[in-house]
């Protein structure tokens, strides 16, 4: 290739319209990362979402000029190139890797005809890491903090994850949210490899639920995460606390609750007063949380039902539809998030054995979080106990239920007598959500007059 610009403008617009459309990004393997110190400049194209690649900005040949007169210096003085920093990439198919910072000392090494230039990869969460993350999932509570403007202190364009570079306070103040049962989510418009992220957290004993990195529009795909992660983060999540330099925000997403705490920063340590306003946070919370209502659902004929007389939800993706077998009815997760989203608390109360853990991870898979889980074993150990006289195998006002959705008639009848409120659902009833969410609806109207 000649050293003249129309040329490589050709060229430019050749790349562009090859990897548009075709190009997807996948994940490098760790080896394949640490082991890459250079790539030949073959193998990595432009990324078509970057300003460098629009023609209404384009690129800016200044820059590129002195790029090339680096490169040149570098070699009169034997050195390898001039480039201070190594291109940031991404691994693609079909083939090859797609730039995400660099493009202008991309373009100054292509015009020389250099033959390789130094890299780092990175791995971007994509729509599919997303849901792995969400999937895995501890709690019903999470913590969001900027890894730039909140964690780290120092250049916002330094992107090493040392230990020196962390705000004062920040391992302690994480360590005591994990202990309060939130999740941890970090974000950063730089690319900063996920794995890279949670990799040095783990160092410092801190598990870091999400970390989700390379938020910045030029990057292909950053469109498509933040379009999937907002909803799905609001369906799993309960309670969030958003951390900031000035300000702590907290959402109570069921109880509609909504407090901005604003730090004064006098005289007392910044990370212990966040810690005191998240405590804060909790203990309203909390006392909203009693004055919930209880919804419970029975699983075998309730929310388990047979493809062959319900309508029902898609069966799960292989593997999983062979570790659980059980079907949904059709509508279960929208009714119960729906449930949640109107301020109940949603629980199971089976006379199944299922374990608690069985039961929140097959759920989990269509997004779908207990408030509470009372099984069989439960049932006998707080219910039943040693009463000589045999108890139904239900009792949810022992748990504070006000209404208890069962297949099973006996159950349903028992509630005048213990003093709980049932709704019988067997058959297949398209207006079952309707009803259920009617009759929740009308008790807790009696309860509040």
């Amino acid at each position: 290739m000649s050293n003249t610009k129309s040329e490589f403008d050709r060229f430019l617009e050749e790349e562009i319209r090859r990897f548009s459309s075709v190009s997807y990004p996948v994940r490098a393997g760790l080896l394949r990362r640490l082991l890459t110190r250079r790539l030949p400049c073959s193998k990595i194209h432009p990324n078509p979402e970057d300003e460098f690649c629009k023609p209404e900005v384009g690129m800016n040949r200044e820059i590129v000029s002195k790029y090339r007169q680096d490169i040149l210096a570098a070699r009169f003085h034997a050195q390898r190139d001039g480039f201070a920093e190594p291109l940031l990439v991404q691994k693609i198919r079909p083939e090859g890797y797609m730039l995400l910072n660099g493009h202008h000392r991309w373009a100054a090494s292509v015009m020389l005809q250099v033959r390789s230039v130094p890299v780092r990869i990175v791995n971007l969460p994509q729509v599919g890491d997303i849901r792995r993350m969400i999937l895995h999932t501890r709690n019903v509570k999470r913590v969001s903090l900027d890894l730039d403007e909140v964690v780290f202190t120092g250049e916002r364009g330094d992107l090493s994850l040392r230990r020196d570079r962390l705000r004062e306070g920040i391992p302690v103040l994480l360590h005591q949210l994990q202990s309060l049962r939130y999740d941890i989510w970090l974000y950063s418009a730089q690319y900063y490899s996920m794995d890279d992220v949670r990799r040095f957290f783990r160092t410092l004993g801190i598990r870091i639920t999400g970390a989700v990195t390379g938020m910045n529009p030029n990057r292909p795909g950053a469109a498509e995460v933040r379009k999937t992660l907002d909803p799905m983060l609001a369906e799993h999540y309960a309670q969030t606390i958003h951390i900031d330099n000035q300000s702590v925000l907290g959402i109570d997403r069921r109880a509609g609750q909504f407090r901005e705490f604003m730090l004064k920063g006098a005289g007392v340590p910044w990370h212990r007063e966040v810690l005191d306003c998240v405590q804060t946070f909790d203990r309203e919370a909390s006392k909203a949380e009693k004055l919930k209502m209880r919804v419970s659902f029975d699983l075998d004929e309730v929310l388990f039902v047979s493809p062959q007389t319900h309508k029902t939800e898609p069966p799960l993706r292989f593997p999983f539809d062979r570790m659980y077998k059980e079907r949904l009815r059709l509508g279960t997760p929208e009714l119960i998030n729906q449930l949640q989203t109107y301020g109940y608390e949603v629980w199971v109360y089976t006379s199944s054995f299922r374990t608690e853990k069985y039961i929140r991870s097959l759920f989990r898979h269509y997004h779908v979080r207990f408030d509470g889980i009372v099984n069989g074993d439960r049932h006998l150990r707080e219910v039943q106990r040693n009463n000589k006289t045999t108890l139904p195998q239900k009792l949810p006002n022992r748990y504070r239920i006000s209404l208890h959705i069962d297949d099973e008639s006996v159950i349903c009848s028992m509630g005048g007598q213990y003093g709980f409120k049932a709704y019988q659902l067997d058959a297949q009833d398209d207006e079952w959500k309707e009803k259920i969410l009617l009759r929740a609806n009308q008790i807790r109207k009696l309860g509040k007059s």
